[in-house]
């Protein structure tokens, strides 16, 4: 078979199977980047008033105490001008005086939550979920092949071709064709971060890895915030302590005695690094002691790089803009994926007139 009527086909019925799935995902992915939009446009009333190391530490001690279930604090920032505690699916909001601004759960919001899991698995569990990596990453390898099949015939394509003149068949392929052109790249970043962020053992290691070199860092008071976190501040005197966190530790196993948990501190350092937190110290907590030190810019290539695996896909911790952008290709996506069922339909299933 000659490869390129075999990738036409490829392109034309896998993909349309597997427009059915990405259709769907990329719709709640319009939904739940116009969401995150909408909250992050939501300064809760406050202005942005930076707070001293000694602040940042009696607000960790207070809302560690006053809220035992969660796991992370998060300082005001110019994007986020408000002190958040967090729990697995649930976000507290406070003012300065650590009064309780807003507190939105999860569960608490059906629609949210439904949207949220019809992206992640369909509403069908590990099978769903599996199903959706695999869709994105053939969905990825689609996005390859039109690139490939568009750049033999690049010629006969213009610009003002984006935008369909009528609704025949012939203008929406054209369509299809400039406007998939346009979100290629971005597509094929999401489908492929879609499918990495199930599959988080081809890329998780990377983010763990350390240096050899053994480091001696200075020891702080034991079970003391403030002392902990001006010692970590000294570190990194010039970058911005953001967040306190609970480190993620596996469960001991029956029998073997509760760990204490460790504690990562994330600060943003490096104006011209496009992730949030990327840069972070973790220290335990009830010995006082720095097990570690990380800046972005330390890690090896494959840890930048895994570094980004998820916020690529969902933004997390990523400027506003790129929450647009993606939203937007997310948009495209679907008027394409429509344009494309629609004219497989008709060349396909369609009974011709006799």
């Amino acid at each position: 078979m000659n490869v390129v009527p075999a990738l036409k086909w490829f392109h034309n019925w896998v993909g349309f199977f597997i427009s059915i799935t990405m259709l769907l995902v990329l719709t709640t992915g319009v939904y739940l980047g116009g969401a995150d939009m909408l909250k992050r446009l939501d300064d809760k009333g406050q202005q942005y008033a930076p707070l001293s190391v000694e602040r940042k530490a009696e607000v960790t001690t207070t809302l560690f105490e006053r809220y035992p279930e969660i796991s992370t604090v998060r300082f005001p920032t110019e994007h986020t001008p408000y002190i958040q505690a967090g729990a697995r699916g649930t976000t507290i909001a406070l003012d300065s005086e650590l009064n309780e601004l807003s507190v939105n759960k999860f569960s608490e919001s059906p629609v949210y939550s439904t949207v949220f899991w019809l992206h992640r698995n369909f509403l069908m569990g590990d099978f769903g979920k599996y199903l959706n990596a695999w869709a994105s990453m053939i969905g990825a390898v689609i996005t390859l092949v039109g690139i490939y099949l568009w750049w033999r015939v690049r010629k006969g394509f213009r610009l003002k071709q984006s935008l369909p003149k009528d609704t025949r068949s012939s203008s929406l392929l054209k369509s299809h064709i400039q406007l998939g052109l346009f979100i290629s790249v971005p597509l094929f970043v999401l489908c492929l971060s879609g499918f990495l962020i199930t599959y988080k053992g081809l890329w998780f290691g990377a983010l763990q890895s350390t240096s050899n070199i053994e480091v001696s860092y200075p020891k702080s008071q034991t079970s003391d915030w403030q002392s902990q976190l001006q010692t970590a501040q000294k570190l990194w005197p010039e970058s911005q302590l953001v967040a306190v966190s609970e480190a993620r530790a596996k469960k001991p196993k029956a029998g073997e005695p509760a760990v204490a948990p460790s504690y990562n501190i994330q600060f943003d350092s490096h104006s011209d690094v496009w992730l949030r937190n990327a840069d972070r110290i973790t220290i335990n907590h009830a010995q006082g002691t720095i097990q570690s030190a990380l800046k972005h810019s330390d890690r090896p290539l494959s840890g930048r790089v895994a570094s980004f695996v998820r916020p690529l896909h969902d933004a997390l911790n990523m400027p506003f803009s790129y929450v647009v952008f993606i939203t937007a290709v997310s948009l495209v996506g679907c008027i394409i994926l429509m344009f494309s069922a629609l004219t497989f339909y008709r060349r396909i299933f369609k009974k011709k007139p006799k």
